[in-house]
């Protein structure tokens, strides 16, 4: 048989060449809508009902569900509904290192796993003690092997003992430290045979650990000093490892995270890379560096301009002039894109450019304002706007509408633009501060309680993406930040997880009671998490366009739920290991208007039923069900990167409020909907989730209204007699500036908008919603 020379072998692994002894299955690459990218091998099924299974011989309806198999997970989606493109084809470019173990002849098949209580770490053979709970609620423990891994997944099987058991589980290899890889390939792998020594390189090529590739490299060319050809695949490692730095690099300047990013690029091993990367890297060094050059370049020309007003003008700009002095970085530069194009332009008036500056400051990129008296007067409207949502003086409160009435630049137009670029409006409590964990606040109220991360680098003038994470029952809610963010590591005194790398704030509510054992579908545990959001988005610097909300075990649940009960709220949700029941399948129509990301185990007996996932593998949802192999009831830590990339997807964000609004009730709470708000749910219509057992009828009512033509809006009676409209400006929908006419039946109504800001800033100052503050609101009839 025709083999490669050794030296070749190498480099075809850099490359993804396949030894011609290697067995390769095909596999495609999936482009989804929402810009998400799989790989696996893929198969039709009609129906997620039966246990996830393929559809029974002989069916013969259509097959829309997809099942992408990548030999670790099996997602489910429905294809044409999800999938961009055609799928591509690929070659199988995994390559499997086996290893023998003692697996029994025969065995149970495992059909279900109990809660996992403890595993060991990994020996030198590849093996490790797990213990799971049993079926009479004694622990079982099971020795497991890996038996093959390659740079996706390890496949662990049972080993010979008690019980005797048929199980093949997949874990990422992603959760295996290489320290641990090492051990078991010195131990289990032929020290002097060099094909065997270089499939471990090629392992460690294939899972991105250069570091581990090259120095399993170095140390194969000195045992094996003849193969002089190999030396050369040395310098090659050191380039990937220098590309992969510098992609460490520009992820951290992405995530706000710049002197991170300038951290590793002015620590670079300069003398060990080629002359290219040299260039990338100060490339990579100017692009940090060149915001801060410009904002001090623009400060200067701005105080200088400055300089030349009046005087009294000049002390009416100080303070504006400091803050931006002290504000202006990559973050918050594009606020000043129109001075910085017409700063210098000299038919335009002095004035009318300091004007674009600092009304360019205070309402953002494009504002346009030439008018140096109102733009000098935002900078007071601001301040009180900020009073006003900070303050529990209701008088105070009043007092503050008045002398906004008096100013220019305190239209509802302005001060829309000026809300979401304010920074916190209310201080962490005294006290809050964790005393050793840089970022992390513990905030505790009568009515609620969480924990909060801020990423590294934190910076309140910037807009950071936010995950609520809720906990398992019974587990303490400091496990969801150390979970999302990372562990404290106390040697570097940061967290190092996704969530942190990522420039994640995550903020964990407490949604139960301490001794409660399961989620119970009620408007308090609504509350309780809800009003901890808002409070976090008052004192942190949270996007309220990019907020999840996910979960773990009955905190999943309690994830799905609320997140289908209010739809106008999330970005997407998260469930791991969740079990829907009661609300969440009435609730399939709020389901359209929210991403969906459904993780669990094919071993968990008490995983989501079929029959409700199969109602979100239809054409109008983007939702994904993953299902790991032989795995039970899990926290799924493997799947934390695609979370965050599913997370930071430029489609994944809250969506526009719809024109058209048709969703389902039954719980009382469950009544706000984007701009309409239910009154009083008529009788017969709403469950208590504590008595759902023992209702007599359940059927969720059917919420329906329309934003038409001509400033014309429709609602049905529906589920309730009253409803409370709450309007703001929607861009081809609605225009306050013109009548708005309301229809119900066979009765109309007429609105227009006053002017007035007392309701804008009251809903701010209750929701802390920022970037959709409601200028009016009108009850019908």
């Amino acid at each position: 048989m025709f083999k490669l020379p050794l030296a070749r072998w190498v480099t075809c692994a850099f490359v993804a060449c396949v030894l011609p002894n290697s067995v390769v299955s095909a596999e495609q690459l999936f482009r989804l809508r929402n810009n998400m990218v799989l790989r696996g091998s893929m198969a039709k099924i009609a129906t997620l009902k039966d246990g996830f299974g393929a559809a029974s011989a002989g069916e013969t309806h259509l097959r829309p569900i997809w099942l992408i198999d990548d030999g670790l997970r099996r997602v489910y989606l429905h294809g044409k509904g999800m999938v961009a493109v055609e799928p591509i084809d690929v070659g199988e470019m995994e390559r499997n290192l086996e290893f023998w173990q003692p697996k029994p002849l025969g065995g149970k098949i495992v059909g279900g796993l109990g809660t996992i209580q403890g595993v060991s770490p990994f020996n030198d053979y590849g093996r490790r003690i797990l213990t799971i709970r049993g079926p009479d609620g004694g622990q079982v423990r099971i020795i497991q092997g890996i038996a093959e891994v390659n740079s996706r997944y390890a496949k662990l099987v049972a080993l010979k003992g008690k019980p005797s058991l048929n199980w093949d589980m997949r874990i990422s290899t992603r959760t295996l430290d290489s320290s641990t890889l090492a051990r078991i390939f010195k131990k289990r792998t032929d020290q002097s045979d060099l094909n065997a020594r270089l499939e471990v390189v090629r392992f460690f090529i294939a899972s991105e650990r250069y570091r581990e590739a090259k120095e399993t490299l170095q140390a194969t060319i000195d045992d094996f000093p003849e193969e002089v050809d190999l030396l050369s695949q040395l310098a090659a490692l050191t380039k990937r490892q220098a590309d992969q730095l510098l992609q460490e690099a520009s992820d951290r300047a992405d995530a706000g995270q710049y002197q991170l990013a300038r951290g590793i690029l002015q620590g670079f091993p300069l003398q060990e890379v080629s002359r290219i990367t040299k260039i990338q890297v100060e490339d990579a060094l100017k692009k940090i560096n060149e915001p801060v050059q410009k904002s001090s370049d623009l400060l200067r020309k701005l105080r200088n301009q400055v300089s030349m007003l009046p005087a009294n003008q000049q002390m009416n700009l100080a303070g504006i002039l400091d803050e931006m002095e002290a504000g202006l970085s990559a973050d918050t530069l594009s606020r000043l894109s129109d001075y910085e194009r017409l700063g210098d332009v000299d038919n335009l008036p002095i004035d009318n450019r300091i004007a674009l500056a600092v009304a360019g400051w205070i309402l953002g990129s494009g504002s346009g304002e030439q008018n140096l008296s109102i733009a000098t007067s935002l900078i007071q409207v601001r301040d009180l706007v900020v009073e006003y949502l900070s303050t529990a003086d209701g008088a105070r409160r009043k007092a503050i509408l008045a002398e906004l009435s008096n100013l220019e630049g305190s239209e509802a137009e302005y001060v829309d633009r000026i809300l979401p670029l304010l920074t916190p409006v209310l201080p962490w409590p005294e006290g809050a501060q964790h005393p050793n964990i840089p970022g992390m606040f513990s905030v505790s109220t009568e009515s609620f309680r969480y924990v909060i991360q801020l990423p590294p680098e934190y910076n309140p003038l910037r807009q950071y993406p936010c995950v609520v994470a809720l906990h398992e029952s019974r587990s303490p809610v400091e496990s969801q930040l150390d979970w999302w963010s990372g562990g404290y590591r106390e040697q570097i005194q940061a967290r190092m997880g996704y969530g942190a790398r990522s420039g994640f704030i995550v903020v964990a509510p407490v949604w139960s009671r301490s001794d409660q054992r399961g989620y119970e579908y009620t408007p308090q545990e609504h509350q309780r998490v809800l009003a901890a959001m808002r409070d976090a988005m008052r004192r942190a610097s949270i996007d309220s366009d990019r907020i999840f909300i996910a979960g773990h075990g009955e905190g999943a649940t309690a994830a799905w739920d609320i997140a289908l009960a209010h739809p106008d709220l999330w970005a997407g949700m998260i469930s791991i290991s969740g079990t829907p029941s009661k609300t969440i399948p009435h609730y399939e129509p709020n389901s359209r208007h929210v991403p969906l990301y459904m993780v669990m185990g094919e071993l968990d007996g008490a995983k989501a039923g079929g029959a409700i996932l199969n109602d979100y593998m239809t054409f109008n949802h983007d939702a994904m069900v993953v299902m790991y192999r032989g795995r039970g009831r899990e926290y799924f830590y493997d799947e934390l990167p695609r979370l965050f990339e599913w997370m930071s997807l430029k489609s994944h964000q809250r969506r526009e409020m719809p024109r058209e609004i048709e969703v389902a009730t039954i719980r009382e709470g469950d009544q706000f909907f984007w701009w309409l708000e239910l009154g009083e749910l008529k009788a017969g219509v709403p469950v208590d989730p504590i008595l759902w057992d023992q209702a007599d009828r359940i059927r969720a009512g059917k919420v329906v209204a329309a934003i038409g033509a001509d400033n014309q809006i429709r609602v049905q009676r529906g589920p309730a007699d009253r409803f409370r409209l709450l309007l703001r400006p929607m861009s081809g929908a609605l225009d306050l500036n013109q009548e708005v006419i309301v229809r119900e039946g066979s009765r109309s109504k007429r609105l227009q908008f006053d002017g007035s800001l007392q309701f804008m800033l009251e809903d701010v100052r209750q929701r802390a919603d920022r970037k959709r503050a409601f200028w009016m609101t009108e009850v019908i009839p």
